[in-house]
């Protein structure tokens, strides 16, 4: 890749994506994330879209999806399901107001206290009760005898 000569200063599109974009994502249960980025991507209704620092002017609304985050400095991108909303863009600031939104870790925290409620559920134990899977087991061949004496043409 070759380099500037020196003393030549960088675009100007490129050196405002250094300093970021003020990003703002709040749901109906108040704010999720605010911050300084360098590209926010969004479920756009007609589709995906990006945004970066000195994007034109715009409000669009969102469809069910992620917003994916990418902090200046180098912070992991952080990813926001949103179930709808509407997004306003300026130069210099983007605010998602979203109907509902989760980040990943809580998703991921939430899905995991849901498979734990399921695995001690009652219901759960019974259907992986030995004698249930047993009980099933029979049933399975009795069913298997019966269509085997069905006449087939």
């Amino acid at each position: 890749m070759a380099s500037l000569p020196p003393g030549t200063a960088l675009p100007r599109i490129v050196a405002d994506a250094a300093h970021g974009l003020a990003v703002q994502i709040i749901s109906l249960t108040g704010e999720i994330w605010s911050g300084d980025v360098r590209e926010i991507s969004l479920p756009g209704s007609e589709g995906r879209f990006g945004v970066l620092a000195r994007h034109a002017p715009l409000l669009a609304t969102l469809r069910e999806g992620m917003v994916s985050v990418f902090p200046v400095g180098a912070e992991p991108p952080l990813h926001v399901y949103v179930s709808g909303g509407h997004v306003e863009v300026q130069p210099g600031r983007v605010i998602v107001l979203a109907d509902l939104g989760l980040r990943s870790e809580d998703l991921d925290d939430a899905r995991a206290r849901a498979a734990r409620e399921a695995a001690s559920a009652p219901m759960a134990a019974e259907l992986t009760d030995p004698d249930n899977a047993k009980v099933h087991a029979e049933l399975a061949w009795l069913r298997g005898q019966h269509l085997r004496a069905l006449p087939w043409k």
